[in-house]
């Protein structure tokens, strides 16, 4: 099966996960952090989905009762957390009528997508898929990727973020070609002292005349 990776933006978006235990929450903790505006629908829902439901402002709705047809109304995803396959496909068949992406955890023939292990950190998003073919292996792999990530990554990407901005709009730099630019700022990547004193730079609030002082026109 060939698939296409896809980072989504969720902030705001509405978004149904149907089913409320470990799974679910799962989901859900995910969603929340991506700012999905998300509806929870199942008879049970696991307390901690509650309590986030209880501080989240109103991004997480919660109704206590089985799926029934029209639930996706709105949606730009949907996820099936249960363990019935009945359920999965009725979910399903709404989500294709309604054009909605959807997932059914564990059940490939009622998901239009299927989710990547992924890393988290900051801004950094590092995702990995077998495809479907072995969820453990690409959980294992990403593990082991994820050992090798700089330690102050959520730091290090807002600098270089920062460093990019100022290079390519302020009037100090205005001389500086971009394709010049891009060679500054791989350079700084591939240069782990280059990189930690940026990141210093920028902690401080000094990174615009840090690469005034390092960077040569």
């Amino acid at each position: 099966m060939a698939l296409y990776p896809l980072l989504m933006q969720l902030e705001g978006k509405k978004v149904v996960v149907i089913g409320g235990g470990e799974v679910a929450l799962r989901k859900v903790q995910d969603l929340y952090e991506a700012g999905a505006v998300i509806l929870v629908i199942a008879p049970w829902v696991h307390p901690q989905i509650e309590k986030m439901a209880g501080q989240s402002a109103g991004l997480i709705t919660i109704k206590k009762r089985k799926y029934k047809k029209g639930d996706l109304k709105g949606a730009m995803l949907a996820f099936s957390a249960t363990n019935l396959t009945g359920v999965n496909k009725q979910v399903y068949a709404e989500a294709e009528k309604r054009g909605i992406f959807i997932n059914a955890v564990d059940d490939p023939p009622n998901c239009t997508f299927i989710l990547p292990s992924f890393e988290r950190r900051g801004e950094l998003i590092m995702a990995l898929s077998t495809s479907g073919s072995s969820p453990a292996m690409a959980a294992r792999l990403r593990r082991e990727i994820a050992a090798h990530i700089p330690e102050k990554i959520e730091v290090i990407l807002p600098a270089l973020r920062e460093a990019r901005e100022l290079l390519k709009n302020h009037p100090a730099f205005s001389d500086i070609e971009s394709t010049k630019r891009g060679v500054i700022l791989k350079g700084v990547v591939a240069d782990d002292d280059a990189l930690e004193k940026l990141t210093a730079a920028y902690e401080e609030g000094t990174l615009k005349e840090f690469l005034e002082q390092n960077i040569q026109n």
